[in-house]
């Protein structure tokens, strides 16, 4: 039987999968299994926005989620982008 947090989080990552893509995102997907800072990216085309989002329970403190904000604060700006096919 899966566990009852994974299951939890795995819902909660697929809803923002969908509202993403409602919102424009062209590529939204989870970064599955992955255990990295990243849960989610997002891709809109038009705005040429990517998201990375890290999705977290509504149960943790407010502290906690400041601290990987900051941590993960170099993620924000901007980026030179290479796509590759290998």
């Amino acid at each position: 039987m899966s566990n009852k947090n994974y299951l939890k989080g795995y819902a909660k990552e697929q809803y923002h999968v969908q509202r993403l893509k409602k919102e424009g995102f062209e590529i939204a997907n989870r970064s599955a299994g992955s255990h990295s800072p990243v849960d989610l990216f997002a891709i809109n085309k038009l705005t040429r926005v990517i998201k990375f989002i890290q999705c977290k329970p509504l149960s943790m403190s407010k502290n906690k989620r400041k601290e990987i904000e900051l941590n993960l604060n170099w993620l924000n700006g901007v980026f030179r982008v290479k796509f590759e096919v290998i």
